[in-house]
């Protein structure tokens, strides 16, 4: 009992510190505000935390599948902030981050990895073709944009399971929940990073509002932040 107690105070810590570093990060964004520390440093420390909450799950969990899985995941959000944030490598990062959802991919779907495994590559299949045939017919296309693209059908495809695991209440409550809030928030975050892209370019040929750029960064982490946190208790049995 002593442990367990032990290890709620540890989690309850890290939570604190993360919303603690989650409105600094936030008011410093809105208002422009200065900081000793770069704040994409706060940010990954953040996400790093949120790995850590899931690791200290143990005996806690829904199942050892369950968790491994969710834990998983959470290591390659790791590694694709890694390169996202710290080493600014776009296109390293969203492929980390597709192994990510291919992970949660594979939770949701319990006792269907065969089936998510062989629709991974149709799709990989897929985005290749129309990549090189874009590439060859029509004009070069970064390659970002081919693995953003398959990301991009692998995320919202993990968005409606976890929707349908909380309409059928296939996990228990709350985690169903905060699948469901946390993939969600996952979702809105990805759409503001895409906005942020497209926005950049068309304020770069016709001068376009960097107010509306300025909000939609700011969104961008309003998002994630708590989708990581929702997702990383979600393998806890409460």
């Amino acid at each position: 009992m002593k442990n367990k107690n032990y290890k709620s105070l540890i989690i309850k810590t890290l939570l604190i510190i993360i919303s603690v570093l989650y409105i600094l990060f936030i008011y410093i964004d809105i208002f422009n505000g200065k900081f000793p520390i770069p704040l994409d440093r706060i940010k990954y420390i953040c996400i790093v935390l949120c790995f850590l909450i899931s690791l200290l799950t143990g005996k806690d969990a829904l199942n050892k599948r369950d968790v491994f899985l969710l834990q998983i995941g959470l290591f390659f959000t790791v590694i694709a902030d890694f390169f996202l944030i710290i080493l600014v490598n776009n296109t390293l990062g969203v492929v980390f981050f597709c192994f990510t959802q291919l992970f949660y991919s594979i939770r949701y779907r319990f006792g269907k990895f065969e089936l998510v495994l062989k629709n991974s590559i149709i799709i990989f299949l897929l985005v290749l073709i129309f990549y090189l045939t874009v590439n060859h017919f029509i004009a070069d296309m970064d390659i970002l944009i081919g693995v953003s693209l398959y990301y991009s059908i692998f995320l919202i495809r993990n968005v409606v399971d976890s929707v349908k695991i909380c309409k059928n209440n296939l996990y228990p409550y709350p985690n169903k929940y905060m699948i469901a809030i946390g993939m969600i928030l996952f979702l809105l975050c990805d759409i503001n990073v895409a906005l942020r892209s497209i926005s950049g370019d068309i304020y770069s040929v016709w001068n376009f509002p960097y107010l509306f750029r300025y909000t939609i960064s700011s969104l961008v982490w309003i998002f994630y932040i708590p989708s990581q946190v929702s997702l990383s208790l979600s393998g806890y049995r409460f």
